[in-house]
């Protein structure tokens, strides 16, 4: 018996014009969700919740936890920052780690930055047609790249207060792209700025303008969410104001560089500074604005030649914004010498700025494509998926491996340090060896006075920071001479290297483990009760 193929017949109340976009639908579906499972993946190999605490969570994780619950040693701790404006996130923070501990709190925030990158991304960029794909390769070229164009600045690398504000930008954006509740955008910008001052406070203008460039007639609107943000965030403004003009420490100081000079020009000047020097501005500053001007020549291109109205404008903005960090070199230019800006953070839009960028170009590049847009998708994923796997998995792979190594030293160490010290006894970290201890005062619950990493920002405590760095530079560079002799300073931690230098001036051995060997201060031998 032969078999008839019979022709397909739609079942009841379907049509054949209604099954090829249903199908087109459920196809979009299937590749939007792998697309959002590409997000995921890239954006967890790049904030990888695997409680190894990078040097700015060390810092801020130290700092969030004090706010709470106080420090044992308020005046010989290394992390002794006073900044009330952070009080929103020293508070939700340190109530975090106060409660589960420094590797579960850092878990918990990166993955809920995980999270909320997730579902931040794709609605942005939805925007201009584009899919979760594009935000996943987006993110993933900003990795590559190093998620900055100048300024030493990123978005996806750990978790702190800033990341949670960028979040709340990208939500906030895509309201002023797309919602008539400017009033809502407006509210989500407050709470930015409260979560982080200078992220808030940027993105709030920067999207007042964009809505302007959108909607010209709406200048009566934006005046409104304008005066609503201003009145928000007045009480904010107060307290840092208050602050400043409270503080009168740096007045007294005459014997130091003025804060300004500490903070922009000798600790943060890969953030601050770009004309230390000519050969500095040409070796680490220049590169990043020559990328600068090809990326403002490209949006130019867009915003003459752009296929659509909206990506005109975007391009427009983008411009704006580029320009912006050209502009802002002649101020700091005038304040080369003086630093007076640096706390403003001039370049920390860039990373963001970067970000729109590549919306930008890839939804260009999707407008060109038309049909074919999913095949340009996939060439793309096919060159930079492996790229980025190599480049990030590798250092994610080399982090792990690197902190299986020292952790087992350092618990020999925490052992034998707490052994041998009691809790109020001040243990001196060699600056050779300070970026493998940046945990040390959490671990062995002994203070450290001062590292480099723990910079504060407020004028009295930089002025401290500055001295206590100054005594350690002298301590390890010149012994424990008759001008250190005052410092209440009862072990110094260095290299075995390092420690046979100071050891005939400072006092003798009492703990060597791995790389890191500690000497007791002959001078507290009878005080402290040791007998090495």
């Amino acid at each position: 018996m032969v078999e008839t193929k019979q022709a397909y017949k739609p079942r009841a109340g379907q049509t054949i014009g209604g099954i090829i976009p249903a199908a087109a639908a459920a196809l979009r579906s299937r590749r939007g969700a792998v697309g959002t499972v590409i997000l995921i993946i890239a954006l967890l190999l790049l904030i990888p919740p695997h409680g190894i605490l990078t040097e700015n969570e060390e810092n801020y994780f130290a700092l969030a936890e004090r706010f709470v619950d106080g420090s044992a040693w308020p005046q010989e701790t290394a992390i002794f920052d006073a900044s009330p404006h952070r009080m929103l996130s020293d508070g939700t923070l340190g109530a975090l780690v106060s409660a589960i501990g420094y590797e579960s709190a850092q878990v918990v925030t990166r993955s809920l930055t995980v999270a909320a990158y997730a579902l931040a991304l794709p609605p942005l960029f939805s925007v201009f047609g584009l899919t979760a794909l594009d935000a996943a390769l987006a993110v993933m070229v900003m990795a590559l790249i190093g998620e900055d164009i100048v300024g030493g600045e990123w978005m996806f690398s750990g978790y702190e207060a800033k990341v949670a504000a960028y979040v709340i930008v990208l939500a906030a954006l895509r309201l002023v792209l797309v919602s008539e509740r400017l009033t809502t955008a407006a509210l989500l910008l407050a709470a930015a700025t409260y979560v982080h001052f200078l992220v808030g406070g940027f993105w709030f203008v920067a999207a007042m303008a964009l809505r302007l460039l959108d909607r010209p007639k709406e200048l009566r609107r934006v005046g409104a969410a304008t005066a609503l943000f201003a009145l928000l965030v007045a009480p904010l403004i107060a307290v840092i104001a208050w602050s400043r003009i409270a503080d009168t420490t740096a007045k007294l100081a005459t014997d130091i560089p003025p804060p300004d000079v500490i903070f922009s020009i000798i600790r943060e000047p890969h953030h601050q500074s770009p004309f230390l020097s000519w050969e500095y501005f040409r070796d680490n500053w220049m590169p990043g604005y020559r990328m600068t001007a090809a990326l403002l020549l490209a949006c130019l291109v867009v915003a003459w030649l752009g296929s659509t109205r909206r990506l005109r404008v975007l391009a427009v903005w983008l411009a704006g914004l580029l320009t912006y960090l050209f502009l802002v070199l002649g101020p700091k230019f005038l304040d080369r010498d003086s630093g007076v800006l640096g706390k403003f953070y001039l370049f920390r839009p860039s990373s963001l700025i970067l970000l729109l960028w590549l919306l930008l170009a890839l939804a260009v590049a999707a407008a060109v494509s038309g049909r074919r847009a999913w095949l340009l998708r996939a060439a793309l994923l096919a060159l930079i998926g492996p790229w980025f796997l190599y480049i990030v998995g590798g250092r994610l792979t080399r982090e792990i491996a690197a902190n299986e190594t020292l952790g087992a030293q350092k618990r020999l160490l925490v052992a034998a340090v707490t052994r041998a010290t009691a809790p109020a006894d001040i243990v001196l970290i060699d600056p050779d060896v300070e970026t493998q201890l940046l945990d040390f005062e959490r671990r062995t619950g002994r203070p450290t006075l001062v590292m480099w990493k723990f910079a504060p920002t407020n004028d009295a405590e930089l002025i401290e920071w500055y001295r206590r760095i100054k005594l350690r530079q002298a301590l390890f560079d010149q012994g424990c001479g008759t001008e250190t002799r005052a410092a209440n300073i009862r072990f110094l931690l260095t290299t075995p290297a390092h420690a046979s230098q100071l050891a005939a001036t400072c006092g003798p051995e009492v703990v060597r483990v791995g790389q890191w060997v500690m000497l007791f201060r002959e001078q507290f031998r009878h005080g402290n009760g040791i007998s090495p």
